[in-house]
């Protein structure tokens, strides 16, 4: 959905928690520093309780970051900001200087405010290393291999298990919805005006979901629908990332930049999958096996034009690959991703829901059926994969995300949405009353960073209050 969006990239059944529905009383005041000598970002933590049932239990530490509005005098409160993930640190990607190169036409009339969400970050952060883990198949192709990958994943859960305790079981994003409304609370800000992308749309649902009095301007782009179920979450993706990597083979054939410029691209993938397959490249992480190359795919197929070009890379990592070097493949795939918190919040949000190994391969089956390339190398599958044996029962799994009582909430996507499919969206807007679904007619990862139309709709709705009429 959603790792695109995160600090690294920019920077280069029904189970609902019972929680008190005042989560202001638990508010405190935020004490600001300058993040850095000099700079004009501010950061601070705010005390929150580990489980929101028991607010009076255990605390754990939130960081939050804020740029305070060039236009103080002038300024519409404060704007919140989630750049996806699950795991999408925005406290420390607006820590590190670049919320101007992300949310440049609101610095002067609002308080632009992120934060890292628990178990990411300066926010008791998951160390727990990787789940998908390299040497472990990902797509199994037998009972036994099957076997290994539910082992790897309860291993890992249980690892970290251990390391990290009752935060592992607090995670899911209803409870960081909670966290939000905290950090409006201490903010004094009487409403909550935000943009989410990707993941991030889905922590904003849930936000106004629980608080719709509370919502002020809401943007919600690049949407995980969490009514549906994990084999048509992956599905879906599977058909619109297929036709992702027709169109990266085409842009090579068409321009002359690309590192396999004149080339037959889908043959060259092929030929280098199944040369992995059978003797793994070498890289300084490891191995390089074709599941670790058909794994970075989610990575680099998806576009957010606006702070990252990934086709280029993606070219210039399969002709390395052609020449023995798997190193690009094995930093961005994720397979061997060290981050947990990632495959620690889907797995209580997004469960695969794995029956067995029959199960498995059906699934498999029906993704190459729909996407004869790419397959079932898409962040749903990885999810389920991931999730495959966790040691810890799903706190939200799926189910529908129904919006009553908020003021109209703007629903965003591009046409082509390799990450999160615009049937995502279309399904959301059903469930969110008066909300408003505005589309654009392009390829990549969410419509803020891929369509200048979508942006300045984007704007003057969030500055200007105006919902858009028609789409880009």
């Amino acid at each position: 959905m959603w790792r695109s969006l995160t600090a690294a990239s920019i920077a280069g059944a029904v189970v609902f928690a019972v929680v008190p529905a005042g989560t202001a009383a638990a508010a405190e005041s935020l004490s600001w520093k300058e993040c850095k000598p000099g700079a004009v970002e501010q950061c601070a933590t705010l005390t929150v309780p580990l489980d929101w049932s028991r607010p009076s239990g255990p605390t754990m530490k939130v960081f939050v970051a804020k740029v305070p509005a060039k236009d103080q005098k002038h300024k519409l409160g404060a704007l919140f900001f989630n750049p996806g993930g699950p795991g999408g640190a925005g406290g420390s990607i607006f820590a590190a200087g670049l919320a101007d190169a992300v949310l440049p036409q609101f610095r002067d009339r609002y308080d632009l405010v992120s934060f890292d969400p628990r178990g990411t970050g300066s926010s008791s952060q998951l160390d727990c290393g990787p789940v998908l883990r390299r040497g472990v198949p990902v797509f199994p192709k037998s009972k036994a291999q099957y076997d290994a990958l539910v082992a790897s994943s309860r291993a890992a859960g249980e690892q970290c298990l251990k390391q990290h305790g009752d935060l592992m079981r607090n995670l899911d994003t209803r409870t960081v919805a909670h966290d939000m409304d905290a950090i409006r609370a201490a903010l004094g800000e009487s409403k909550f005006n935000y943009i989410g992308l990707s993941y991030g749309s889905y922590l904003g649902t849930l936000y106004a979901q629980q608080f719709p009095q509370r919502v002020g301007r809401m943007v919600l782009d690049g949407i995980v629908d969490h009514k549906q179920d994990p084999a048509k979450f992956m599905l879906d993706e599977a058909k619109v990332m297929e036709n992702g990597f027709n169109r990266f083979a085409a842009w090579c054939t068409k321009d002359t930049s690309c590192a396999l410029h004149g080339q037959n691209v889908g043959a060259v993938w092929d030929r280098t999958v199944a040369k992995a397959d059978k003797a793994p490249l070498p890289s300084p992480r490891g191995p390089v096996n074709g599941d670790v190359l058909r794994m970075a795919l989610p990575s680099l197929l998806p576009l957010t034009s606006m702070v990252s070009d990934n086709w280029p890379a993606l070219a210039t990592a399969l002709a390395k690959a052609v020449k023995g070097d798997g190193t690009d493949f094995a930093n961005i795939s994720y397979v061997g991703d060290p981050e947990t918190a990632y495959a620690a919040v889907s797995c209580m949000d997004l469960p695969g829901e794995l029956r067995g190994y029959a199960d498995a391969r059906a699934r498999l089956a029906l993704a190459k059926a729909v996407a004869p390339r790419v397959g079932a190398a898409v962040e749903g599958w990885a999810i389920t994969a991931a999730c495959a044996g966790w040691p810890i029962p799903p706190s939200n799994p799926w189910q529908a995300t129904p919006v009553h009582g908020a003021p109209p909430i703007l629903i965003t996507s591009t046409l082509h949405d390799p990450s999160t499919p615009v049937v995502n969206a279309r399904s959301l807007a059903r469930q969110i009353d008066n909300s408003r679904l505005l589309t654009a007619d392009t390829f990549g990862h969410t419509a803020y960073f891929n369509s200048a139309c979508a942006r300045d709709r984007i704007t003057d709705y969030l500055l200007e209050g105006k919902l858009p009429v028609h789409n880009c």
